[in-house]
């Protein structure tokens, strides 16, 4: 008689090998940021740690959104809804069957208050859509696309890289995105309104045109505003956050700018400007005094009818990430 493998082995039956585990879930986080800083108009943006986390699973067909946190009030068509959109633009540049998912967004970003909650969204989905295609796509392709589908640089661009991005248009007409330098002694404070303004609303305020002496010196401040940063030179920000191009035009749907403005340098703050198309407030200022200026501003906005509350602009160094989970 022929001895059988299993009697060749001493009796014991082979192991099956265990089949590799299938993901079951992918996810993705990007910040918040504030853009616009003082006359980087279209340019400047700085990411904050306030994040925006999606994550999605299949289903079987269609597709279905949950909110959670700011926005989650919100009935927003899956069909409209930004995340999702951009997720499904980068399948179909991939050229690539785009897969049907549940999403979970929870965002920590207030709507409607300049801190870029629309490139959060973009950038999110984008991050996303490349990690579970097994990221052939490299951050500045992600930056160019979340261009396309945001308009304009300034948010998406640090919500991808993290920090203080300076977005350079090319001749070509590609932008690169160029990382600037945060001194660690510099801190930042949000006060947020309880008003909401649309960036469509804050974009048609702006003038089609400017005198070039206008120019000349948002140009100049710009400049000095970069200096500032890189030399600690924190006494030049008063003056290097002021701002011709989008600034005084979208201070007119803030109730009590120039007062906020006032309290917050009267309490010890470098300079104050408007984060993004506001209204949110950010002011530049030493540590430590973030808690009094921010009560300061708060109460220059209640002086003037207007509910605030004050947050400490954390930085966050590094932009859009995404995982996988089994």
């Amino acid at each position: 008689m022929i001895p059988t493998l299993a009697t060749q082995e001493g009796d014991r039956p082979r192991k099956r090998k265990r089949a590799p585990a299938r993901p079951t879930r992918w996810s993705a986080v990007a910040p918040a940021s504030t853009s616009n800083l003082g006359p980087g108009f279209d340019c400047l943006g700085l990411a904050l740690r306030l994040p925006m986390r999606v994550s999605a699973a299949r289903i079987p067909s269609g597709f279905s959104i949950r909110r959670l946190g700011e926005g989650s009030d919100l009935a927003i068509d899956p069909q409209h809804d930004k995340v999702l959109g951009a997720f499904r633009h980068l399948f179909r540049i991939a050229r690539e069957p785009v897969p049907t998912v549940a999403l979970t967004i929870r965002s920590e970003i207030p709507l409607a208050r300049g801190l870029g909650s629309s490139a959060a969204a973009i950038v999110a989905g984008l991050t996303l859509a490349n990690h579970w295609l097994g990221g052939p796509y490299a951050r500045d392709e992600i930056f160019r696309e979340a261009i396309r589908l945001e308009g304009h640089p300034d948010n998406v661009a640090p919500a991808i890289f993290g920090g203080l991005t300076l977005s350079m248009p090319r001749l070509d007409g590609s932008v690169e995105a160029l990382h600037l330098r945060v001194p660690r002694d510099l801190a930042l404070t949000l006060v947020i309104p309880a008003l909401h303004v649309s960036t469509e609303k804050a974009r048609a305020l702006l003038p089609s045109s400017l005198p070039l002496s206008f120019a000349a010196g948002n140009t100049a401040r710009a400049m000095a505003l970069t200096h500032a940063l890189s030399t600690r030179r924190f006494e030049l920000l008063a003056e290097a956050l002021r701002d011709v191009y989008h600034v005084p035009y979208r201070a007119r749907l803030i109730p009590g700018f120039d007062r906020v403005v006032e309290a917050g340098c009267r309490a010890g703050a470098y300079g104050v400007t408007i984060s993004g198309s506001g209204p949110t407030l950010l002011a530049f200022h030493a540590p430590r005094l973030g808690a009094r200026i921010g009560r300061a501003m708060v109460r220059a906005f209640a002086r003037h009818r207007v509910k605030a509350r004050a947050a400490p602009g954390r930085i966050a160094t590094k932009g859009a990430v995404a995982r996988t989970h089994l």
